[in-house]
């Protein structure tokens, strides 16, 4: 259903970031600082602060530009800063802040492809400078750029798929055999894509291919409490695993008085088995594989709304064994990991836009 080994084997495999970029973790507080760190040590290299007035929405999401030069916050609107959120740029190397675009769903927002935690401008990928038929998904742009898959939930499960080099989305996948509400998500695994899809009673399934997909046997299930949650799926050094989101509005730890296990599970995609579980006492918010694909890192919200320090953990993904951990601040962060061409280091401050207002 997935692979495209075979198309992609006509083409060069294309490198989309910087070759001299380094590649850092972005952690963005809600509070208004974003964070670089090492990847290999865990440690925080500069701090970029954000003024941000009262009440704001503050910082919900970062990302950097796939040639490393540029980084992307996701903040509070200017004209109506308790409102979520405009994206902004800011210029590594001069740290001048413009807004880049309007809310999500907006015109503006077209021209920009964001695809684990990379940003592109359109007009660089396609014919006419918008992904057309991908409004509203969440994309997934392949290793060497070919296709743009989109996983959509409103009147899905569904799966659009995009032809980079003819600029149309050339099919839309529909998974079989669904009924009710389900809520899908998708990665890359090499030259092959995985969509996963849960509902409320805590059934899930994976595709790999046409037909019903296999399914998912219900995991940290807990008596009394509901099933209801967010899932995710994240790939990392050939092996999938299937998590909990923690840290959201669907935060099970709410209704079940901190009870609700952690962890992440690895799953055989042939069968749909879930093989072992990981890291059992964290509660991730998110998973996300270092860009050479051979480490997993993991933010933990301690808390259900926040209120304890996060906990950054950098772990080997065959086995979930914690090769380093530390904190950062109480409150609510996103993170992504991208390649960045200067590293501004120490504390500073965007020029422009101060405020954000």
């Amino acid at each position: 259903m997935f692979r495209v080994s075979t198309i992609a084997a006509l083409l060069a495999c294309s490198t989309l970031v910087a070759q001299d970029s380094r590649n850092m973790i972005l952690a963005a507080s809600r509070s208004g600082v974003v964070e670089l760190i090492n990847p290999s040590t865990l440690e925080t290299v500069g701090r970029i602060h954000f003024d941000l007035g009262p009440r704001s929405a503050g910082l919900n999401g970062v990302s950097a530009s796939a040639d490393g030069s540029v980084l992307y916050v996701e903040g509070p609107i200017q004209t109506e800063p308790h409102g979520c959120c405009s994206l902004y740029s800011i210029e590594l190397a001069t740290l001048q802040m413009k807004v880049a675009a309007s809310i999500a769903g907006s015109r503006s927002r077209k021209s920009f492809i964001v695809s684990d935690g990379l940003v592109y401008l359109a007009t660089a990928l396609t014919h006419n400078g918008i992904a057309s038929g991908m409004s509203n998904d969440r994309l997934h742009l392949s290793p060497d750029g070919r296709w743009l898959f989109g996983v959509k939930s409103f009147r899905g499960p569904a799966l659009d798929v995009y032809d980079v080099a003819r600029g149309q989305v050339v099919r839309q996948l529909t998974p079989e055999g669904l009924e009710g509400d389900w809520w899908p998500t998708g990665t890359w695994s090499g030259d092959r894509f995985y969509l996963y899809a849960a509902n409320g009673t805590g059934s899930g399934r994976l595709w790999t291919q046409l037909g019903a997909g296999a399914a998912i046997e219900p995991f940290g299930r807990l008596s009394g409490c509901t099933d209801q949650s967010s899932k995710a799926i994240v790939a990392s050094a050939g092996n999938l695993l299937i998590y909990e989101e923690f840290g959201f509005k669907v935060d099970r730890r709410n209704e079940c008085a901190g009870r609700v296990p952690g962890g992440a599970w690895v799953v055989d995609p042939a069968t749909g088995q879930l093989t072992r579980q990981i890291a059992p006492n964290l509660h991730f918010s998110a998973l996300v594989s270092g860009r050479a694909g051979s480490e997993l890192y993991g933010l933990s919200a301690e808390g259900p709304n926040w209120e304890l320090p996060a906990e950054l953990v950098r772990m080997d993904p065959s086995d979930g064994r914690i090769l380093q951990s530390r904190h950062l601040d109480p409150g609510f962060w996103r993170v992504a990991i991208a390649p960045l061409r200067i590293v501004p280091s120490g504390d500073v401050r965007p020029n422009g836009l101060i405020g954000m207002r």
